[in-house]
């Protein structure tokens, strides 16, 4: 089953959430990363996930916003799509890219758009978005700041 996390409910997703990141300061507790969604939410983030229980926690998540930009028009932007290790390979995380392409057609995007971690280890997670019908088409480019 596919639906919204709500910033009162962040500890279903929070195990998820983390698993990409451990140390993040976001996703020490519960109470942070409600107090970083609830940050996040001002700027039109959310949290959606797939339950394989209806009681338990989220075993994948995908975390999303729209934004307009000059060179890409409406988007859907995932932040975040992450699924516990012990449930991967069970086709979560393409459901919810399917989910996410309805979502994203709801609110009139013209695209969905995401950035992804370079590496060997990021191979499988290429493929799912390559799968997906996602096209690789820009470098994404960063300087930390002080």
């Amino acid at each position: 089953m596919i639906r919204p996390v709500q910033v009162h409910d962040t500890a279903l997703g929070l195990a998820a959430l983390r698993e990409p990141r451990p140390g993040s300061p976001a996703t020490a507790s519960a109470e942070a990363l409600s107090r970083h969604l609830g940050q996040l939410a001002a700027e039109g983030y959310r949290l959606v996930g797939v339950f394989e229980d209806e009681d338990g926690p989220a075993v994948t998540v995908a975390g999303y916003r729209t934004m307009t930009t000059l060179a890409g028009g409406r988007t859907l932007y995932l932040d975040d799509l992450s699924t516990l290790p012990r449930f991967r390979g069970r086709g979560h995380a393409g459901r919810l890219l399917v989910w996410l392409d309805a979502e994203a057609r709801r609110l009139g995007s013209e695209a969905l758009h995401l950035d992804s971690g370079v590496g060997e280890a990021r191979f499988t997670v290429h493929r799912q978005y390559l799968r997906h019908s996602m096209g690789i088409t820009c470098h994404d480019l960063e300087k930390r700041l002080p």
